[in-house]
Parts: structure tokens; sequence; C-alpha cells
């Protein structure tokens, strides 16, 4: 041994003059240094599905059935790390039920429909293109990209590892998916769960479609402006006779903030427990053809404050009449 001086640090270090490797008793085993991930998950996963390792855990063992309905992906690009949350996570709830000894199945699916799709097919577009684009050549293309999606999907997710009856997944384009989507949707039109009714749609002008509330973003730090509005009273059920002297003149005071709803507001709703106050403005403030205003009781003082004038309490009315 030879004893050398560490300059960085005041001690004394030992260094080997001489090659101990072939001094040390170790193991000899198959198992390489480096895991080689790249080379050896492809043999396992090859390895997996020569001798059908998920076929016969999930049909010969003897415990119940396991199902997990698995919300599909959209079939709109390449993986990410979302999916590979996603798709892992479920993969190890599924070998768990499997090591227990239970029959778990898992069918994998894809989403073909929808704007995440149509966004992707109209961005490999040319402006041209899109110009002589109908519905259905937009439909056409929109499900050939989803196809083509699936099985290069299908491939990276055997890729992650993840088991599964890969040659039999359900993707919702499918007729006979849409068929029995259609004949629940009319179950549940037989039993009176449906119904037609109106409601604000949001519309993306650079997308140029409806959007779902969960699609919309706001920018960092936006605050919406709210404000006051009034809708006119048209007309007065039986009940609300006592409202007639006013209704001429009756408007419905709102306050929101969320004023771009207001395009598409048809009607105001009322709370049936809420009482209601017919109140008279100032007459130097009153707006043109709004003498009366209709709002919760309760709020009067508050709204006379923030208006800046006296409101005067004209009559009273309960919600729910």
């Amino acid at each position: 041994m030879v004893e050398q001086p560490c300059i960085s640090h005041r001690y004394w270090t030992v260094t080997a003059a001489n090659n101990y490797k072939d001094t040390v008793n170790l193991p000899r085993t198959k198992f390489d240094m480096r895991a080689n991930a790249a080379k050896r998950e492809p043999e396992l996963q090859k390895f997996w599905a020569n001798h059908q390792i998920y076929e016969t855990l999930s049909q010969n063992n003897p415990g119940e059935a396991f199902i997990l309905h698995d919300g599909p992906p959209y079939a709109n690009g390449s993986l990410h790390m979302g999916h590979a949350l996603n798709k892992i996570l479920k993969d190890i709830i599924n070998k768990y039920q499997l090591l227990q000894g239970r029959k778990g199945r898992y069918v994998p699916g894809w989403d073909c429909h929808g704007l995440p799709i149509e966004l992707k097919v109209l961005q490999n577009m040319s402006a041209k293109e899109r110009e002589g684009l109908t519905p259905l050549k937009l439909r056409q293309k929109a499900r050939d990209f989803a196809l083509k999606t699936v099985e290069e999907q299908r491939e990276s997710f055997k890729r992650f590892g993840v088991w599964g009856d890969w040659d039999n997944p359900y993707l919702t384009l499918r007729p006979e998916y849409e068929a029995a989507q259609i004949a629940v949707f009319g179950q549940m039109v037989l039993k009176g769960y449906i119904y037609r009714g109106l409601k604000s749609v949001h519309w993306s002008p650079s997308s140029k479609t409806a959007l779902a509330e969960a699609e919309l973003e706001y920018p960092e730090g936006h605050t919406s402006q709210s404000i006051y509005a009034a809708f006119k009273m048209k007309k007065l059920s039986k009940a609300a006779a006592a409202l007639k002297p006013y209704l001429e003149t009756l408007w419905v005071a709102i306050w929101t903030t969320t004023p771009w709803t207001i395009p598409a507001n048809l009607a105001v709703a009322v709370n049936p427990d809420l009482e209601y106050a017919v109140v008279e403005a100032d007459p130097d403030y009153e707006p043109a053809n709004a003498k009366y205003l209709l709002v919760a009781a309760e709020a009067v003082e508050r709204l006379s404050a923030t208006l800046g004038t006296p409101l005067t309490v004209k009559a009273k009315i309960k919600g729910k009449i």
C-alpha cells in the first residue's frame, strides 16, 4: 500500500497499488451489470406474449372477476407523461388483482370523436386545403387520423408493459358501439331522464367551435368585471296577480360576475325560498321604461347604497307562490 496525501482535505487516504478484484470472492450470476432496458424490456414483453401470461391468468385464476372500467384516451396524437401515469397506475392495480388470484380482464379503448381530434386534423392542413373542406370531408379525415393514432398509441402502451386485451379494444367510432350508445340513450328517454332546455354555450372564435366548461382557460391574473342588469317582466302567473299594477314597467334586477353570458340569457331564475320586493327608484334616477325593479327583499338596502338612490318598497312576494 502507498499512502498519499489528499490535497483538498486535511486527512490521509489509502489507495491500492494492486488490483484486488481477483482476490474478492464474489458470486457469479447471469445478470448483467447494466439493466440495458432498451434491449431487455422488449425481450421480456415478447416472453409474456409468447407464453400468454396475461391471457392465462385472466381466464384461469380461481378467484372472482375483477373489472376496471377505464376511461379512454383521445386518439389525437402521440403519448405523453399524462398517458403513462394514467395507464401504468391502472396496470399496477390490474396486475395486483391477478396476483391475488382474481380473473382480471382489462379491455382498452379509445375516444375517437370530438374537438381534440378535429383540431389535430385542421392543424395538419393548409389554409387552401381548409377552404374546400366540408363537414363530411372533415369527419372522414378525422376518422382516418383517429384510426392511425389508435395503432400508434396501442404499440406505445404495449411498450409501457401494460397488460390487456389489445387485439380487441373498443373504439367509439365503431357502428356497434354507437348503436349501443343510442340504445342506452333511448332507455334514458323512456325513463324520463332526458329533457330539452336552454343554456349558454361557450364559443371559441379561433377554433370556430363550441367549448365545454372544462375547456375554458383564462389568462393568469384575469378578473372579470361584474355588472348590474335588468330583465323586463313579460307576464305574471295567477298567483302573482298582486304585482299586476306594476307589470307595465316592472323589471327584474340581477348582478353577475360573468357578464359574457348576458347575450345568451333568456330568463331569470328566482329562489323559491326567498322573499322578493318590488321597489320604486327615485324618479330622477329611473332608467327608461323601468319604474319598478324586482329584487331580493334582504338586498334592497345594499342595492340602494350601490346605486346611490333611495329605493321604496311597494310590494313583497315569495319566490315560490
